[in-house]
């Protein structure tokens, strides 16, 4: 009996060594970024689909307005913006998700299908894209979500 609690001890003490490690260690760095803009006249499949949904309140991603009729397509513009991740952990991290923070004149960011994964060691490309005023400028704080093992961590930067 008391090797077996000296067994237990020992255990125990080797996965919160192991636990605090992977919570010191689970880093992903940022190590791009940009954006692209580009007039939503010049993609009006997309927005006609888009305008609809809104217009329905059944938009496929996360609405920033309330359900309405949106203005012409030349008075709109799609910011994608892209983040390029790199994982120093050696424990690959899973669904990765990019939220951009709304300004006011944001209209909608558009919903992503995709499970993005991020092996160990590797890089890997994360985008969102929003609709937005013709006129608004680019600059937007985005947080990066992800999980390792199941536990969530966050990230902020700022893409200008």
């Amino acid at each position: 009996m008391k090797y077996f609690a000296i067994l237990s001890v020992l255990v125990l003490i080797v996965t919160l060594v192991g636990v605090g490690y992977l919570y010191m260690t689970a880093n992903i760095y940022v190590s791009g970024i940009g954006v692209v803009a580009q007039e939503a006249s010049s993609d009006l499949p997309r927005f006609d689909e888009l305008s609809t949904q809104l217009r329905l309140g059944a938009v496929t991603g996360t609405a920033y307005v309330p359900a309405q009729e949106l203005a012409g397509a030349e008075n709109y513009k799609f910011l994608t913006y892209t983040v390029r991740l790199k994982n120093d952990c050696a424990v690959p991290a899973d669904m990765i998700e990019l939220q951009v923070t709304p300004m006011a004149g944001d209209v909608l960011q558009i919903g992503s299908f995709q499970d993005v994964k991020l092996p160990a060691g590797q890089t890997v490309d994360v985008y969102a894209t929003i609709l937005t005023d013709v006129n608004m400028h680019p600059i937007r704080e985005v947080t990066i979500t992800y999980y390792i093992w199941g536990v969530p961590f966050k990230l902020k930067t700022t893409i200008k």
